[in-house]
């Protein structure tokens, strides 16, 4: 509560630096400076104008508890779930409509607040994790908005040959494959409802259970490679 537009210069900390709190201050981007602090465990930086995390946020590998609520985030680095040791994770009250099923990498997260953000749903990855404490109020998260969740945009042909082409181990029988093609068949994730493979968004599945992390019912999305195994999910 300074109200800093940067920060000082932090390389006399850089190896012994556990705690830091740049709360309530005026840094509209994230200060790049703390990915140098090598045993760094603790970073708020709660009510600030930060519309961006970095990807490079992965290099923070101590990192345990990180707080960025109240600020302006629209999305989550990759770089974020690559954080082994983070075990609380606060990004309340930003403009996040979206949380990548990637979340399930974060093994040891046991608190989770997402209050006051736009989502619809919750990620099918927080099924996987051994979360003790989940906030979730204040988002666009009811029942009568679940049927509006599960509206979907037609599949691009070029995803959808490339998955009859996967399904089909065609790689075998075409063994002269052009680089363009080849680019196309790599890029993929894995489809949340069968576990094979996903090119492009998928189609959207909102499925709802009940009693999980105390709450009575809960909606999660996933992500299917196709409508037949959208349907058969």
């Amino acid at each position: 509560a300074y109200f800093l537009f940067r920060l000082p210069d932090l390389t006399p900390l850089m190896d012994t630096l556990v705690n830091l709190n740049l709360a309530f201050n005026n840094l509209f981007f994230f200060p790049v400076e703390v990915l140098n602090l090598k045993t760094l465990q603790v970073l708020v930086l709660r009510n600030n104008p930060i519309r961006e995390i970095p990807n490079d946020i992965s290099r923070l590998k101590t990192l345990k508890k990180f707080i960025i609520s109240f600020n302006l985030l629209s999305e989550l680095p990759d770089g974020l779930f690559l954080l082994d040791h983070l075990q609380h994770l606060d990004i309340a009250y930003n403009d996040i409509t979206f949380i990548h099923n990637d979340i399930k990498k974060l093994r040891q997260l046991k608190i989770l607040n997402i209050e006051g953000n736009q989502l619809s749903a919750l990620p099918s990855g927080l099924l996987d994790l051994p979360l003790k404490r989940l906030r979730i109020d204040n988002n666009f998260i009811h029942p009568l908005l679940w049927n509006e969740q599960n509206q979907n945009q037609p599949q691009k042909l070029t995803h959808l040959a490339a998955l009859c082409f996967s399904r089909n181990n065609l790689r075998e029988r075409y063994a002269d494959i052009s680089e363009d093609i080849k680019k196309i068949l790599d890029d993929c994730t894995a489809c949340d409802c069968c576990g094979g493979p996903r090119y492009g968004q998928g189609l959207c599945l909102v499925q709802v259970y009940s009693d999980v992390f105390r709450f009575g019912r809960l909606p999660f999305y996933f992500l299917a490679c196709s409508s037949s195994c959208r349907r058969d999910f």
